[in-house]
């Protein structure tokens, strides 16, 4: 369906609108299984970002700049 890819990690949106990512993931960017009913998907160097269809935004990896803090969001 989708691919996104980073400096350090790569992260799949398939078919059935679930997530799947490889590679560094010391800030938890790959922690994606279980992301459900996802669209579109974006790699950030430390995060991961998918919209949901339902248009609520989810957020993996480092936060350290405020870059997950995504929740409330509703697009």
């Amino acid at each position: 369906q989708a691919v996104a890819v980073s400096a350090y990690h790569t992260v799949g949106l398939r078919r059935d609108g679930t997530v799947v990512a490889s590679g560094d993931t010391q800030y938890g960017q790959c922690d994606t299984e279980d992301w459900t009913g996802v669209t579109a998907i974006a790699a950030g160097e430390r995060h991961t970002l998918g919209l949901r269809e339902d248009g609520t935004v989810v957020a993996a990896g480092d936060d350290g700049s405020g870059q997950c803090a995504v929740s409330d969001w509703k697009l």
